[in-house]
């Protein structure tokens, strides 16, 4: 009898469109969590295209919200390369100044005094960039805090859902009851907290609805299905927040190496500064002391080639990345598309159903 089950599923197989894409949907992570939602459905097709659709809005919205991010992120590494031109330009040009200057004692002297001018105002720029940075930074901390506190609460959300889910198997009749009745407040209370329905909070929310179908307490395995599909759900949110961590780290070490570039910076200036001012009031060291600008403006030159080549690194890096994400987003939608043409069609015939509840 099992050897002809057995065969039964095997030329339904080769036979059957919808059992060739479930196939599909096995061979990658993004399938993998759709055949889960759609096993818990069991056949519940209206439930399915509505899960379908919710992804399909997240998705393009997150494409959207990246879209946005990358426009503005553009023009703030432009304007930073402008910048870094214009100093560039402007460090050239001194150093050419003073080469020029090297004859002439006399004018020697107000090269040296506009020299000084040009440095305590480039300094000045450099503690607006530093303050603007630690602006920056703090935003950018508060946003990770945000997100941190959030994924904290999702995951704590989704552990109380399996706690009280886990109490079915041993409950009474009556105490289930109760406890499909603390489910369902607890949902309400997940709401309450979490309004905004994208991302995770959809599907924490999702599993949180599916966990207050009144037959779990009867049907031990879909009990144990909605479990996974919570205990997976609490992976990913860990694996994100290990992600957002770690992507947190490097914006720190970025901002660091950004001061410590600026303070450096400045510290050279408050140097030339100074040596200018010696130079105005010793005539005579007037020719080392445009030796050393002319130096001074060679690194100043080296520094904005570095910062500029670091912005384009940056700006290609975050366009790649880009690229990326929006062609796995489109891959999503390609499949989000196929299986809502599948089960436009109606629902999964029994022998379908079958093959699908026994697909990992």
């Amino acid at each position: 009898m099992k050897l002809l089950v057995l065969l039964c599923i095997v030329t339904l197989t080769f036979a059957d469109q919808r059992i060739d894409f479930f196939n599909k949907l096995s061979q990658s992570e993004f399938g993998k969590t759709i055949l889960q939602t759609i096993q818990v459905q069991e056949n519940n097709v209206e439930r399915v295209l509505q899960f379908i659709k919710q992804l399909q809005v997240d998705i393009n919205a997150a494409q959207t919200e990246h879209t946005n991010y990358l426009q503005n992120r553009n023009g703030q590494i432009t304007q930073y390369i402008n910048e870094a031109d214009q100093a560039l330009a402007k460090a050239k040009q001194q150093k050419a100044q003073d080469e020029a200057q090297l004859p002439l004692k006399e004018e020697e002297l107000n090269d040296k005094r506009s020299q000084g001018e040009s440095k305590f105002a480039e300094k000045q720029r450099n503690l607006d960039r530093i303050a603007a940075l630690t602006a920056e930074r703090e935003e950018s901390k508060k946003a990770y805090d945000q997100r941190r506190s959030e994924i904290v609460g999702l995951l704590a959300a989704l552990n109380q859902g399996k706690k009280l889910i886990q109490q079915i198997k041993t409950g009474s009749v009556f105490t289930q009851q109760e406890i499909f009745a603390d489910i369902e407040h607890h949902h309400k209370k997940f709401i309450q907290r979490f309004p905004d329905r994208r991302g995770f909070n959809s599907l924490v929310s999702l599993s949180l609805a599916m966990a207050q179908d009144s037959t779990l307490k009867s049907d031990q395995s879909a009990l144990e299905r909605v479990v996974q599909v919570i205990e997976d759900l609490a992976d990913s949110l860990f694996q994100l927040q290990k992600q957002e961590m770690e992507a947190d780290d490097a914006r720190e070490a970025a901002f660091q190496q950004a001061i410590a570039r600026l303070e450096i910076a400045n510290q050279s200036l408050e140097g030339a500064v100074a040596y200018l001012h010696a130079q105005i009031l010793r005539l005579e060291q007037s020719l080392l002391e445009l030796q050393n600008d002319i130096a001074t403006q060679a690194q100043m030159i080296v520094n904005k080639q570095n910062e500029k080549a670091d912005w384009l690194n940056i700006q290609r890096d975050e366009t790649k990345s880009y690229g990326k994400q929006t062609e796995n987003r489109k891959s999503q939608l390609d499949l989000l598309g196929e299986t809502e043409n599948v089960f436009s069609k109606g629902p999964l015939t029994p022998e379908q159903l079958s093959f699908l509840q026994h697909l990992k």
